[in-house]
């Protein structure tokens, strides 16, 4: 059951404000204006200053999104509720109105109070490479919501999500944290891309297969059983009479002389007759056409916060990349110390027999830059999957060991170092060739009595 259907908030006012969250909510409390001053109806003493604890944010008037995700990135908790006076389309919001005044400014209050208790429960605490991943799961949580996506013409991408706001990468952060489990999946739709710009609002056509023009036009087919001459119905077409083409007799009694068995396709701008269309897509954003076989499909899912989700929430972290667990219960998987009486006993085939033995180190070089950009779960999924594909490459032969976050020590017995090394350019390409996200495999080889040195290096 998704945790954030598991309680339900009580909407009874809130009496303390103040116990709440440790910000005074209510009719003292402080709260950062956008796009202009408080009102005339407000104090100005309920203003707060940038990057100070407040109850939440008022959008004054239209403002441009850097500036209030600017604002977010400095506020204690970053999942503070937002009204939106100005008629801000498209931004994060849980409130909207047309005019700020006495009136609705207690609407607002009255609407954030149940937000407000929530995140009571669960004072925000996150590292900063963790920030954005646990506000979109502070969001759901306090919102006692799912993250829905929806239908947005105005977005390229054709598929927001209003809980959450513009957010960089904002779908592979969504599907990260459901690979790690914090939420759990409910298709939405799926979109196709242009082959171009990857912009996901594409009108779709029926085009020929011959030259990929939309001029087509559908017509019967006309079966004459006597000689068997089969053509569109306008070849036949004789004023109002049918007229075999073939043969030139007449064809009178549908059933008897003749049948339509189907429908045929004729291209109006090079003659071409198909039984059935392409599908194609023109692109609205840069006119491209794609064909529907070559747009990249997108899939798009609703998210409920899942129990290992609120879990994190509370220990205020995301599970951290470590190799170790992805290798469990693997074939040919090694603990560190079952690998170094391998490598010992492999070493000392080496020295008695003169039988090559190497070791090699692959590590994710650019695990900084992934994280950096993606966030700390979509690296752990790449890096998962770049593991899979590295165990189903090694032979039965070889065995392996996780060696720190990012690196996989792999035992090459009976096998050159110059062999190794065509390996592990094998293993970088299909990792590059069949996982999206661009990963960078560096590898160290060693061979002989520099084994030794790669085992103890940190």
């Amino acid at each position: 059951m998704p945790v954030g259907m598991a309680e339900t908030i009580s909407a009874q006012a809130v009496s303390s404000p103040t116990e709440l969250t440790g910000v005074d909510h209510g009719s003292s409390a402080r709260w950062l204006f956008i796009g202009g001053a408080p009102p005339p109806c407000l104090p100005e003493s309920v203003a707060a200053s940038r990057g100070s604890p407040c109850a939440g944010i008022i959008l004054v008037a239209r403002v441009e999104p850097a500036e209030l995700a600017a604002a977010l990135e400095r506020a204690p908790d970053p999942a503070v509720p937002i009204a939106d006076f100005g008629g801000n389309r498209g931004m994060r919001r849980d409130f909207a109105g047309d005019t700020l005044d006495a009136v609705s400014f207690a609407e607002v209050e009255g609407k954030f109070a149940a937000i407000w208790r929530r995140l009571a429960d669960l004072p925000f605490s996150a590292a900063q490479e963790d920030r954005v991943e646990m506000t979109m799961l502070r969001l759901a949580y306090s919102r006692n919501t799912a993250i829905e996506a929806s239908l947005d013409c105005e977005c390229t991408s054709l598929v927001t999500y209003r809980l959450l706001g513009p957010v960089t990468g904002v779908r592979s952060r969504l599907e990260a944290l459901a690979e790690l489990d914090l939420l759990r999946r409910r298709h939405f739709t799926r979109t196709h891309a242009c082959r171009r710009c990857s912009s996901a609002r594409l009108h779709v056509y029926e085009a020929c297969p011959a030259c990929g023009g939309g001029d087509l036009l559908e017509e019967r087919i006309v079966h004459h059983y006597r000689c068997g001459w089969q053509e569109p119905e306008s070849k036949f077409a004789a004023g109002q009479a049918l007229i075999c083409p073939k043969c030139r007799r007449e064809l009178r009694h549908f059933g008897v002389d003749y049948d339509k068995p189907g429908n045929i396709f004729l291209c109006r701008t090079c003659g071409a007759a198909n039984a059935e269309p392409d599908v194609h897509f023109i692109c609205l954003d840069c006119a491209t056409a794609t064909p529907a076989a070559d747009a990249k499909s997108t899939d798009w899912y609703h998210y409920d916060l899942t129990e290992d989700g609120l879990m994190s929430l509370r220990d205020g972290c995301l599970p951290r990349l470590e190799i170790g667990p992805l290798l469990d219960g693997r074939k040919r998987v090694f603990s560190r110390r079952e690998f170094e009486l391998l490598v010992t006993e492999g070493t000392r085939i080496t020295e008695r027999y003169q039988r090559p033995f190497t070791v090699a180190r692959l590590t994710v070089a650019n695990a900084a830059s992934l994280h950096r950009e993606h966030g700390p779960a979509y690296m752990r999924l790449a890096v998962r999957h770049a593991i899979d594909t590295i165990l189903e490459m090694v032979r039965e032969t070889d065995f392996i060991a996780a060696d720190g976050a990012a690196s996989v020590l792999i035992g090459f017995p009976e096998t050159p170092a110059e062999e190794v090394g065509l390996i592990t350019e094998r293993v970088a390409k299909k990792i590059g060739d069949t996982i999206s996200t661009p990963i960078e495999l560096s590898a160290e080889i060693v061979k002989g009595q520099d084994v030794a040195d790669v085992l103890t290096k940190d």
